[in-house]
């Protein structure tokens, strides 16, 4: 055990979820990937904020199977953040499994190797359940694991393997400017699936169907069939927010949608919908560039964002700053 003066820092990367919205709380396998923004954990000082509940959790978790470290974490999840604004990049998972990291960090473990990786995701797994049991874990595992990756649930455990994103494909991140919240949509779908549960059954099918098309079209390298099935993915999540009566695909999202396309490329939401972040997927840099132009001529914010992120590690000594756009 470290003293609480430690300069340990471990950081853990947010996400995007690229597809499976929905469909991987039903068993489906949903495509994931880690970004460069971080949230990073630390020794709690006087000053400092309390970490968020999952964090808090996690970090519980380690101390009740390690021992306990006599102290409190922190985690700065700014980078994840925007004036005051979550940008739906998964901030309570990075938050969790840096805390979780932390924890491990302290009592001796490293943070590199996929044994260590898979105890880390588990404590942060179980401390974000325990506070938001409603999630996959999905975002959890590319906080933890980084890169792209494939991810199933099953039950209290998960399958997570990487994948390789086609070298071809660019990816754009559009910030909406309306936070949306994951727990209330979740709750109107669950709704639907009691009240009408063959129409559920019938929507989340067309959902499953579309995500192991995208994650086929992934491993093939199949730039046209990842366009056509994102474009397919985007209007299954409007089928359903409708039957739902939420708005997943909400005027912002179906704008940045046609303007993807008529860039020569498709865009989705990332995440449950009605506002945070949509993925636009083009298959080359002229379509991104021309998207890009379009956003600019509608006031729509892109976000500099890079995929593919390194999952959580033991950092030097981090100090907070402004996230940029």
């Amino acid at each position: 055990m470290v003293s609480s003066t430690s300069n340990l820092v471990v950081s853990a990367p947010g996400k995007l979820m690229v597809s499976g919205e929905y469909a991987v709380l039903e068993g489906a396998e949903a495509v994931v990937t880690a970004v460069n923004r971080r949230a990073y954990a630390r020794v709690r000082t006087a000053s400092a904020l309390e970490a968020p509940a999952e964090a808090r959790a996690a970090y519980a978790l380690v101390e009740r199977s390690l021992g306990a470290l006599g102290h409190e974490a922190t985690v700065d999840v700014s980078s994840l953040r925007s004036q005051g604004f979550k940008l739906g990049l998964g901030s309570s998972a990075a938050a969790a499994a840096a805390a979780a990291g932390l924890a491990f960090a302290e009592h001796g473990h490293r943070l590199d190797s996929l044994e260590a990786r898979a105890r880390v995701f588990q404590a942060a797994y179980r401390g974000h359940q325990d506070i938001a049991p409603q999630g996959s874990g999905a975002d959890v595992a590319a906080s933890v694991y980084g890169g792209f990756l494939r991810f199933r649930r099953h039950g209290e455990a998960a399958e997570v393997a990487p994948i390789h994103w086609p070298a071809s494909l660019r990816v754009s991140v559009v910030w909406t400017g309306q936070e949306a919240r994951t727990s209330t949509f979740l709750a109107r779908v669950s709704a639907l699936a009691a009240a009408q549960p063959e129409r559920h059954r019938a929507l989340i099918g067309a959902l499953k169907q579309e995500a192991a098309r995208f994650l086929d079209a992934v491993l093939a390298s199949d730039v046209r069939g990842v366009l056509a099935s994102t474009i397919a993915y985007g209007a299954a999540m409007g089928t359903l927010g409708d039957a739902a009566g939420i708005p997943i695909v909400n005027d912002t999202l179906r704008k940045v949608a046609e303007l993807a396309q008529q860039a020569g490329g498709a865009a989705k939401p990332s995440g449950a919908g009605g506002g945070d972040v949509a993925l636009a997927i083009f298959p080359d840099d002229r379509s991104e560039q021309r998207f890009g132009a379009l956003c600019q001529d509608h006031n729509f914010s892109l976000l500099l964002i890079e995929l593919g992120a390194q999952g959580v590690c033991l950092e030097g000594p981090h100090e907070p700053s402004e996230a940029r756009e």
